[in-house]
């Protein structure tokens, strides 16, 4: 994902798929639930640091893949 409006609808369509509310995401990830509101509304200005919590408490961590050559840094 290249955008905050990608994260935001990773983010909203894994939320749903665990059948979590906003505010139990909120808990899981210790964020707000304000929080939560601004990145699944795709607000160019969140957090790396709490979006990367976010995904962490959906199960998922992050990779970097190179645009050009497709190799994964950890």
């Amino acid at each position: 994902m290249l955008t905050v409006r990608e994260a935001a609808g990773v983010v909203r369509e894994l939320r749903e798929g665990r059948q979590w509310s906003q505010t139990e995401l909120a808990r899981i990830a210790g964020v707000s639930r304000s929080f939560i509101v601004d990145l699944e509304g795709a607000k160019p200005t969140i957090e790396a640091s709490k979006l990367l919590d976010v995904f962490q408490a959906l199960g998922f961590e992050f990779a970097l893949r190179a645009l050009d050559t497709g190799e994964v840094r950890w």
